[in-house]
């Protein structure tokens, strides 16, 4: 009875380590693997995260690459995360599975799971998306602040940095995705129409209702120009 129980300790330890510890094995798909081979690196910017593992050609015409990430680097992979294929930076002639963390909150990739790699363009593209997401929300953060900031300041001043926000969302709308400027058109534009109002009932001088007339056709532009 001892040597059974002793037995059945060992192996629930065994089962316990196991979901605590050890890398993440899981495949990506990819139409073409442009040279990649077993062994080649598994990078998130420049880092190693983990290794090739395998390619297999499968029935549907179509690649399974198996990829081992290091358990220390699970966290930053999830489901919205972004593969594609793309030379090894550091090893001339080598081919490397590129990775774009997915956001914070996503939920992460299972042991065993198959998840869809892309082309390098559209992997491109997503990268750039994200970054114009990012700033789209960093622009709101900024206007919250600085309009806590300049509460002291005058009438002019505030509307001088007011207007430096809108010349700055004016330079990058063009390359906003249609997320980024849904999010532009519903959360920033009524912070800022909101800061004019403000700044219109502490109006004192007739040269301030022209700089805040400017504001104004500033920011009807950003509406009229935007495409969603």
């Amino acid at each position: 009875m001892r040597v059974g129980i002793k037995c059945l300790v060992g192996v629930l330890a065994g089962l316990l380590l196991a979901g605590c510890g050890g890398d993440l094995d899981f495949s990506v798909r990819f139409d073409e693997v442009d040279g990649l081979r077993t062994g080649d690196r598994v990078l998130a910017e420049t880092e190693t995260i983990g290794t090739v593992s395998g390619i297999e050609y499968t029935h549907q015409g179509d690649y399974r690459v198996a990829v081992r990430i290091e358990r220390q680097q699970v966290d930053i992979l999830g489901r919205e995360s972004v593969f594609f294929i793309d030379a090894d930076p550091q090893h001339p002639g080598r081919r490397a599975v590129m990775v774009l963390p997915a956001p914070a909150g996503n939920d992460l990739i299972d042991d065993g799971e198959t998840v869809e790699g892309t082309a390098k363009w559209s992997a491109l593209i997503q990268r750039m998306t994200r970054r114009m997401e990012n700033a789209v929300a960093g622009i709101a953060d900024e206007i919250d602040r600085y309009w806590r900031e300049l509460q002291d300041l005058p009438i002019s001043e505030q509307a001088e940095r007011l207007e430096a926000e809108l010349d700055r969302i004016l330079a990058e709308l063009k390359r906003m995705s249609a997320s980024a400027q849904r999010r532009l058109k519903t959360e920033i534009l009524p912070r800022l129409r909101a800061q004019l109002e403000e700044l219109r009932r502490k109006l004192t001088t007739p040269d301030h209702e022209e700089q805040l007339d400017r504001l104004e056709e500033k920011i009807e532009r950003i509406d009229r120009e935007m495409q969603v």
